[in-house]
């Protein structure tokens, strides 16, 4: 809302008019809308009327000349097809007035709006005219944005400009089925190699659409012509009589259609699937909408020598999951490393990518100046690994105090110092996890999606529809357990009773209330040196596994009762299911250092402990919920929303994993060596 008085409030009376003026734009937005979608969706059967007013047919006016024929208008068969014929004549001149009108100016008028709005679609700024036909290029890359006004004059030739052809008996010619079958055929080519649509499923679907098309067209000549004469429908066709060449048009028509229909739905089964990014609230892909001053969805800052590569897999993977996102890399867009700013300010956001070394980059402070003077949000990326060059947070922190000192830059001189770059890189939202692993990646790419999303000017009025946040089909969903399961823990291995407790919680996820109190009932946490070794211990009930948890203090105990029960576990083909801690903070350590702290006979045959791929758990809460996902299903949780057959497959996993234990039980317990 605009003070127009210039008095430093805003009154009722200026709120009131800028209500008034955002009713009437909305308004006018969707009166254009409607006008233009009736205009399309009436176009093809008014254009078909006005052909049809003007359609005649032939008969014969004599039985002793066969020769001697007149025609009539279809319409009004009072009325001689004949310039002679006043009221024929007068006709005449409505028909070439609304032809000009209806099968000419509208799509002609289509044409012109959508080359009008091509540079701003192209350039994804999206306008109140843009946005009120979004329906005629939603669809269509904007290379062939005018794609639906070509479509368009194809339907209008073949339902209405083909009556042109023969007028007077061209329904009992072959000519018109000719022409309509090569203009298919020619239509089915082009379309195959312009490929207009976004999406290769649409292809796929007009491209069997106009095959089906082309195919009834070629199968109504064969029609045509066994009915015209029995000699010529065997001489050309091969068939006895017109009823053998109805009968395969029809069987084969039915065929057609069944394979089109079996087409249809696997594409629409893999469109579903595909691995990109849906809204939660509604399951449809995101609208990637740009400020009108922007480019660019967002610029990815990073220091070449410690963030090159991290930084190439986040922006592929997010065109991957966003198809149409633009964001400024520089191996993609640099052309002159002396206009880092603008590039800067012609994107919506900054990604910063944080990796050793990011703050001692001059190149990377003058982006960093660059977005704190055109304001734009920051969306922080955080290398936790050290090996891949990344450094803790405190780390960061330190070089961002020691480096970003710079009084008045150049390209934000009202800059204050380390302080405001500290609130804005590290304050301001929370550093994003950068995790390369599987599914964890995938979290780590929707939490970059989503921030971006929520700075686009699509969704800056439509919080709503983000508040669920996002999701990829495919990705890690809530997992119970169909029965009864026991989990052993040893009070030696430290961390794991609380890993244990969250685990136990997680099991409930993603049911009701009541089923998940069930569900948690379900799952029983023991003691393992009592469950296994104690005289009076009660008998292990439903599925048994082992939870081990991989931490820098693991199998360091006083007395080795962590290793000695893992191995009574294994000799008792109890599963054990590995978890590995990767925040230094909570005991975390490469996992090559376990080989070190095992003992040698957990390594060896029989026992091959390792051979069992260990859960990461990582510390942030998006990583963390799959990986507490993946722990369940390690030890034979399903997919809530799995059927029988997926649930009987976990099974038969589990039989397998045990038949296996089995198979490696040694003849006699080995004695466990401390390393």
């Amino acid at each position: 809302v605009i003070d127009t008085d210039g008095d430093g409030e805003v009154t009722v009376s200026e709120l009131n008019k800028h209500r008034w003026r955002e009713l009437v734009r909305e308004t006018q937005s969707r009166i254009l809308y409607l006008a233009i979608l009736v205009a399309y969706f009436v176009l093809p059967s008014v254009s078909r009327s006005i052909f049809k007013a003007r359609m005649c047919e032939t008969f014969g006016i004599s039985v002793f000349d066969a020769t001697a024929r007149r025609s009539y208008l279809v319409a009004d068969l009072d009325v001689l097809c004949s310039p002679d014929d006043d009221e024929f004549r007068g006709l005449d001149a409505y028909f070439w007035a609304f032809f000009a009108l209806w099968p000419v100016l509208v799509p002609l008028a289509f044409l012109a709006l959508l080359l009008w709005i091509r540079p701003a679609v192209r350039a994804q700024r999206i306008g109140p005219l843009a946005r009120a036909c979004r329906f005629l290029w939603r669809d269509y890359d904007p290379r062939l944005l005018f794609w639906e006004v070509v479509d368009l004059g194809r339907k209008l030739f073949l339902a209405s400009l083909v009556l042109f052809i023969q007028t007077d008996d061209g329904s009992s010619k072959l000519l018109r089925l000719v022409v309509a079958s090569l203009l298919s055929a020619l239509y089915l080519a082009v379309l195959a190699l312009s490929r207009p649509f976004k999406r290769d499923d649409d292809l796929y679907l007009a491209c069997t659409a106009n095959l089906l098309l082309a195919c009834c067209f070629i199968s109504g000549t064969v029609i045509q012509l066994c009915e015209s004469a029995d000699d010529m429908c065997k001489t050309l066709v091969g068939f006895e009589s017109a009823r053998g060449a109805s009968e395969f048009v029809v069987v084969l028509t039915v065929a057609m259609l069944i394979a089109s229909l079996l087409v249809v739905l696997f594409k629409t089964v893999s469109a579903v699937r595909m691995p990109t990014v849906r809204l939660t609230s509604s399951g449809r892909p995101p609208v990637l909408e740009l400020s009108p001053e922007c480019h660019f969805h967002g610029f990815i800052s990073h220091c070449w020598g410690t963030g090159q590569d991290q930084t190439h897999t986040v922006v592929r993977q997010l065109q991957l999951l966003l198809p149409g996102v633009r964001i400024w890399l520089d191996v993609d867009n640099l052309d002159d490393v002396g206009r880092l700013e603008e590039a800067v300010a012609d994107a919506m956001t900054f990604l910063v990518f944080l990796s050793a070394g990011y703050f001692r980059s001059f190149n990377c402070r003058r982006e960093l100046y660059a977005a704190l003077a055109s304001n734009r949000p920051f969306i922080p990326i955080f290398e936790a690994d050290v090996a891949k060059g990344g450094a803790s947070i405190e780390a960061l922190k330190a070089e961002c105090r020691e480096n970003c000192v710079e009084a008045a830059p150049a390209a934000y001189p009202n800059y204050s110092g380390p302080g405001e770059m500290l609130a804005r890189v590290f304050e301001e939202a929370a550093p994003i996890v950068w995790v390369r692993v599987n599914a964890f990646q995938l979290e780590s790419l929707k939490a970059v999606a989503l921030r971006m999303l929520l700075h686009s000017p699509f969704y800056a009025s439509r919080p709503a529809e983000l508040a669920d946040g996002v999701m990829v089909p495919g990705q890690a969903g809530p997992v119970a357990f169909s029965g009864p399961v026991t989990i052993l823990v040893c009070r030696g291995n430290v961390g794991v009773l609380d890993l244990s407790e969250l685990v136990k919680t997680a099991a409930g996820e993603g049911r009701g209330s009541t089923a998940s109190a069930e569900a948690v009932t379900a799952v029983v946490i023991r003691d393992a040196e009592e469950a296994l070794e104690g005289a009076n211990a009660a008998p292990l009930s439903g599925h048994v596994v082992l939870l081990l948890y991989l931490n820098e203090k693991t199998f360091l105990d006083p007395g080795g009762a962590v290793a000695r029960l893992v191995q009574v576990a294994m000799d008792r083909r109890i599963a054990v299911v590995l978890v590995h801690e990767q925040d230094p903070s909570f005991g975390g350590v490469p996992f090559r250092n376990f080989f070190q702290q095992t003992p040698r006979v957990l390594l060896q045959q029989p026992y091959k402990l390792f051979n069992t791929v260990a859960v990461p758990l990582y510390p942030a809460p998006e990583h963390r919920t799959v990986s507490l996902r993946l722990i369940l299903t390690s030890m034979g949780a399903v997919p809530c929303d799995a059927g029988p057959l997926q649930r009987r497959w976990q099974l038969l996993r589990r039989r397998i994993a045990v038949a296996r234990l089995v198979r490696r039980r040694p003849a006699e317990p080995q004695q466990i060596v401390q390393p």
